[in-house]
């Protein structure tokens, strides 16, 4: 969540940060009350605050709609400003994927089923492209994990969890079909994403270049190439 004092991507630059509160000062040095949680509206059956935060690296501000149901419990967030997240692709990631990745992330604020739609699709890609060749998402997490660091392996499991794909087997038979999706899930699919795009993408490609370094060093000396394992 965007609130103040609470850890997360700032949706303008992209940082991990701690935000912290908006200014207290307004327009021509005069002072405003501080709003940074704000009851913004109620019903019978759910109550929306609206957030405000600003973000210590890029010091831009964040306006966001958090919802409960009437018995306290956190159903979702709605980003208002900016509109959606920024979330930069690097730029060893195949293009087919980084656009499924982008159009994941900016359709995000607007409707979370689209956005985890899009991203669960990506997912299936990234990992059928990395020789993980079945039909069914689940299996091919499944097939995936012990070959991944503990870390990454345990997010990428916890997709499955928080989708709760037992209940919504659908979500892995036909990753592209629009069907519910529980809290955090979209955002949880993002971020495992970005985790795979480094691993499978990005250290492949800095090793490899660091490897052509060391050639040409090892070549200037006289000395054989370095062995392909």
């Amino acid at each position: 969540m965007y609130e103040v004092d609470k850890t997360g991507k700032c949706p303008h630059c992209g940082t991990a940060a701690k935000f912290i509160s908006p200014s207290k000062m307004g327009p021509n040095g005069t002072g405003y009350t501080d709003v940074s949680t704000r009851l913004f509206a109620r019903s019978e059956k759910e109550t929306v605050y609206v957030n405000s935060s600003e973000c210590p690296e890029c010091h831009k501000v964040i306006v966001s709609l958090a919802t409960f149901d009437k018995a306290g419990k956190f159903l979702r967030e709605n980003l208002v400003y900016p509109m959606h997240t920024t979330r930069l692709v690097p730029p060893e990631v195949p293009p087919q994927i980084g656009d499924d990745f982008v159009e994941a992330a900016s359709v995000l604020p607007i409707s979370e089923k689209a956005s985890a739609a899009l991203s669960r699709r990506c997912l299936q890609t990234v990992l059928t492209e990395n020789g993980f060749k079945k039909k069914d998402l689940n299996d091919q997490i499944a097939d995936a994990l012990p070959a991944l660091p503990t870390r990454i392996a345990e997010n990428l499991d916890a997709i499955r969890n928080i989708g709760n794909f037992a209940a919504h087997p659908m979500k892995h038979q036909s990753t592209g079909l629009i069907v519910d999706v529980e809290p955090e899930e979209a955002n949880w699919n993002l971020d495992v994403l970005e985790e795979l795009f480094d691993f499978y993408y990005v250290q492949p490609k800095r090793a490899e270049e660091k490897r052509k370094k060391l050639d040409e060093k090892l070549k200037d000396l006289g000395k054989p190439p370095m062995k392909k394992t």
